[in-house]
C-alpha cells in the first residue's frame, strides 16, 4: 500500500515535470514528507580498453560498459527522498533544502565551444545547499553517456579514463588517471580522497580537486567533491559538482591569503623556480591524511548523497 503511494507521487510529480519542461521552466521541488528511496539495484562495469571513438553509439558503450553486476547498499535513511522525472535521490539531512529541476536541449554546431556542446541532459541543482557563494554550485548532470561521447572528443577521453580507473582499487588511483569536468574549460590542479563509489543502479569514482587555468592555491571558495559514474546498462553518464570546504586550506585563491594552522604555504611565485608539484603533492598528503568529518559538508554526506542515486532508463 504504501509502495503504491511512493509510485503515484513519483508519477505525479514526473508528468509535472514534463508538462513544465515543455515550456522550458525550470522546476523546484521541496522534499516530500513520507516517502521511501527507490529500491537498490545494481551495478558495476569494466574491462576492455577502447583505443578510439567507435562509429556508432552502441558500439562506444559496448567498450565501456560491458556486463556486470554488483549489489549496491541501501542509501542511509537519515534524509529526504527528492525526485525529477526518471531521477530519484536521498537529500541527507542538512545537506540542501530541496532541488531545483531542468531539461537543458540539445546544442552543437561548430561555432560553439566545446564546453556548451551537449545532446540535451539533465541537470539537478541543489537548492539551500550548505556552502554559499562559492565559485561552484552544487550540481548534479545527467547525460546519455553515447551521445556525449561522440559529440565531444574530451567526453570520450574523460569515460575512458573512467571506466580504467574503476577497473582497479582505490588505492592505486593517481591523480594523472582521473577523469575530467568535459564542460569544464581549466584543468584539474590535483586531486585527493580517491574512491570508486557506488550508486542505487550504478558505479564510478568520487575525488577532491580544483579547477583552474594556472597553478592556483588550493582554496575553499573552488575546492569541490568531484564524482562522475555510468548507470549500470551504459545509458546514462552522470557528474556531480559539490563545494566542500576544510579548516586546513586557505578561504581564497589570493596567493597571500592567511595560511591557517597546519595548512601547506603555498610556493613563492617571485622566486626563479617556484615547486608547485611539491606544494600539490603536499596538500593532497594532508587531505587524504584529514577526518572525513572535518570537512563540510562531511564527505560521508556527499558519499549518502551520491549512493542514494538512481536514474531509469
Amino acid at each position: 500500500m504504501h509502495n503504491n503511494k511512493v509510485k503515484k507521487l513519483s508519477l505525479f510529480l514526473s508528468l509535472l515535470i514534463v508538462m513544465t519542461l515543455a515550456c522550458d521552466l525550470t522546476v523546484n521541488i521541496t522534499p516530500p514528507a513520507n516517502t521511501d528511496p527507490a529500491p537498490a539495484h545494481t551495478t558495476i562495469p569494466v574491462t576492455d580498453d577502447p583505443t578510439h571513438v567507435p562509429a556508432s553509439a552502441t558500439a562506444l558503450m559496448a567498450t565501456l560498459i560491458p556486463n556486470a553486476t554488483s549489489t549496491s547498499p541501501l542509501p542511509s535513511s537519515d534524509g529526504v527522498p527528492v525526485f525529477f522525472g526518471p531521477i530519484s535521490l536521498v537529500l541527507p539531512t542538512g545537506l540542501a533544502s530541496g532541488i531545483s529541476g531542468s531539461q537543458i536541449p540539445r546544442a552543437d554546431g561548430p561555432d560553439l565551444p566545446y564546453w556548451e556542446l551537449t545532446p540535451g541532459h539533465s541537470v539537478i541543482k541543489l537548492d539551500g545547499y550548505l556552502l554559499q557563494g562559492k565559485f561552484h554550485q552544487a550540481k548534479i548532470y545527467i547525460y546519455p553517456a553515447s551521445g556525449y561521447a561522440e559529440l565531444v572528443p574530451g567526453t570520450f577521453e574523460s569515460m575512458h579514463r573512467l571506466r580504467n580507473v574503476m577497473t582497479g582499487s582505490s588505492s592505486s588511483i593517481n591523480a594523472e588517471q582521473l577523469p575530467a569536468v568535459p564542460f569544464f574549460n581549466a584543468a584539474q590542479v590535483f586531486a585527493s580522497n580517491i574512491q570508486t563509489i557506488s550508486f542505487q543502479n550504478g558505479t564510478g569514482v568520487r575525488f577532491l580537486t580544483e579547477y583552474a587555468q594556472y597553478a592556483a592555491p588550493v582554496n575553499n571558495h573552488e575546492l569541490i567533491y568531484h564524482f562522475q559514474g555510468f548507470t549500470s546498462d551504459g545509458e546514462y553518464y552522470i557528474i556531480a559538482v559539490l563545494p566542500i570546504t576544510v579548516p586546513v586550506l586557505v578561504n581564497t585563491s589570493d596567493a597571500g591569503a592567511a595560511l591557517p594552522s597546519g595548512g601547506i604555504a603555498y610556493p613563492d611565485i617571485t622566486s626563479s623556480n617556484p615547486d608547485f608539484q611539491s606544494y600539490y603533492a603536499s596538500v593532497m598528503d594532508l587531505l587524504n591524511a584529514t577526518s572525513p568529518d572535518a570537512f563540510s559538508p562531511t564527505i560521508s554526506q556527499l558519499d549518502a548523497l551520491i549512493r542514494s542515486i538512481q536514474v531509469m532508463s
